[in-house]
């Protein structure tokens, strides 16, 4: 279940200023840091002014910083840690780091908007052609989405930086999948430009709502991640794309390649 100050935020999202909008996403990914500082501390950190974080606050329905922390930290104390078996709490350096993946998996699958992966899940099931690209360490995210989606659906193809020059395809039928993580490729936000000039429909997956490339996408997932380490990122972006290829293979009625057993339930 959603935590109230996040329900609160994702309901009032689109009706914040710019300036709001950078403290929403400070309040998503670092939450902590709203349970344990003071307005004007939380605002010194963020590089906003105190007037914006008590704006903000007001502007999701809380009467001041005071109600929002209280909130924060209520929600913070009712997360459960991790069960160990047998109750041992001694774990190996191994299985630490896997711990805190899932839980770093969990507390971003509470901000992810799912609406908007069905919606993409739709569009790239009917779309006649779908080019995936990813610059830097995105290119790993798309190289491994394309990896398994051209096996799912046809037409699929991996944008090359050093050999392709651009997209032929023109119409909404013809789908631009760009992953941007930060620090944001220029070239990326270039080929969203371009897909929009030739009407492509543009899926942007990406780790922010204030990324400068969110403005050209008909979707947007952003998958929220406590702090901008590649390692953090990376098995929650990976987490976020099987949900998605799963529920592609249903609608493609292509369980068996995914999955012999079987043994995913998706309603």
């Amino acid at each position: 279940m959603m935590m109230a100050y996040l329900e609160n935020t994702q309901k009032n999202y689109h009706h914040l200023t710019k300036g709001l909008k950078k403290v929403a996403e400070s309040l998503r990914t670092n939450p902590v840091l709203f349970a344990t500082h003071p307005a004007k501390k939380t605002a010194e950190i963020i590089d906003v002014s105190e007037t914006m974080v008590i704006r903000f606050c007001k502007a999701i329905g809380y009467a001041g910083y005071g109600e929002l922390q209280k909130d924060v930290q209520q929600s913070l104390l009712s997360l459960k840690p991790p069960k160990r078996e047998n109750g041992h709490d001694q774990v190996n350096s191994f299985e630490r780091i896997m711990q805190s993946d899932e839980e770093n998996i969990h507390n971003a699958s509470l901000n992810i908007d799912w609406e908007v992966a069905r919606q993409i899940v739709d569009c790239l099931v009917q779309s006649k052609s779908t080019s995936i690209v990813g610059y830097y360490h995105s290119f790993s995210y798309a190289h491994w989405f394309y990896f398994l989606l051209h096996h799912l659906i046809d037409n699929t193809s991996l944008y090359r930086p050093e050999t392709d020059i651009g997209f032929t395809n023109k119409g909404s039928e013809h789908t631009v999948i760009i992953f941007s993580y930060y620090r944001y490729a220029l070239e990326g936000i270039r080929l969203a430009k371009e897909a929009k000039e030739k009407g492509n429909t543009i899926v942007i997956i990406t780790d922010s709502k204030l990324s400068p490339i969110v403005e050209y996408g008909d979707y947007v997932l952003t998958i929220h991640s406590a702090k901008k380490s590649i390692l953090e990122k990376g098995p929650i972006t990976f987490s976020v794309l099987n949900a998605l290829l799963l529920h592609i293979a249903q609608k493609t009625g292509k369980m068996d390649f995914v999955n012999p057993a079987n043994t995913y339930y998706i309603k």
